[in-house]
């Protein structure tokens, strides 16, 4: 039943990271945390994230320049052993807590302050890619940083979205080969990872199929309202 659990909550976030191109950390971890330890679900995630995120990179390839996100990449190969050192040091019950408040405050954030006409400085992409490094090396969570710093940013919606699966897919790699280093992969997380890959692909290819389908704005809030709801019960 364990893997058949696994498999829905990567198929539904494949879905979501077919849509916006940086939803399968959010929903995915949290779902499986509900009922699996950090110290499986992490790395886990890790093997899954290069391989969606490169893919969709691909997808995307014209769209991105590569100059604007080299300080938000820069920034998180620091900020990467950071969230590493964080992972194996502490309790599961502290990165859980530590998750959902995150969870909610950038849930929050994107829902009512996003859109406040405040331009943040070129040179803070550095300090949000050393956040964003941390929570991926955490929780594989590098994108929501690089959401806040490209969308405050202005740049045109398809150049944010590429650029945002650069980031993630340049970032994922460095976390798969920390957790690596670290031994943190074990053969019950490769096998894991070996048998739910059609179900990644699957509910990817789905996601990029409904994007067309669905009202984005409306779609998004209520993720954001469902982001709320997880950090919430990774809280208690």
């Amino acid at each position: 039943m364990e893997i058949i659990y696994i498999g829905g909550v990567i198929f539904i976030a494949s879905l979501l990271q077919g849509m916006f191109g940086f939803a399968f950390v959010l929903i995915g971890m949290p779902l499986l945390l509900l009922f699996l330890n950090i110290k499986f679900v992490a790395p886990l995630i890790a093997l899954f994230l290069p391989l969606i995120s490169g893919i969709l990179t691909f997808r995307f390839r014209v769209r991105f320049d590569f100059r604007k996100i080299a300080p938000l990449i820069t920034g998180a190969v620091f900020g990467i052993p950071i969230g590493i050192f964080l992972l194996n040091e502490f309790s599961d019950d502290l990165m859980k807590s530590i998750l959902g408040v995150f969870l909610i405050v950038y849930a929050l954030y994107s829902l009512f302050i996003m859109r406040v006409p405040y331009r943040m400085p070129a040179w803070t992409a550095y300090i949000l890619g050393v956040l964003a490094g941390t929570l991926g090396g955490a929780y594989n969570t590098t994108g929501p940083p690089a959401v806040l710093y490209m969308s405050n940013r202005e740049w045109p919606k398809m150049e944010v979205v590429a650029s945002l699966n650069l980031f993630i897919f340049s970032t994922s790699i460095l976390v798969l080969l920390f957790h690596l280093v670290s031994g943190n992969i074990t053969s019950a997380i490769a096998m894991t990872f070996l048998k739910l890959i059609p179900v990644m692909i699957t509910g990817m290819l789905c996601g990029i199929y409904g994007i067309k389908r669905l009202s984005e704005e409306r779609y998004k809030k209520a993720l954001f309202l469902v982001l709320i709801i997880m950090g919430i019960m990774l809280m208690y």
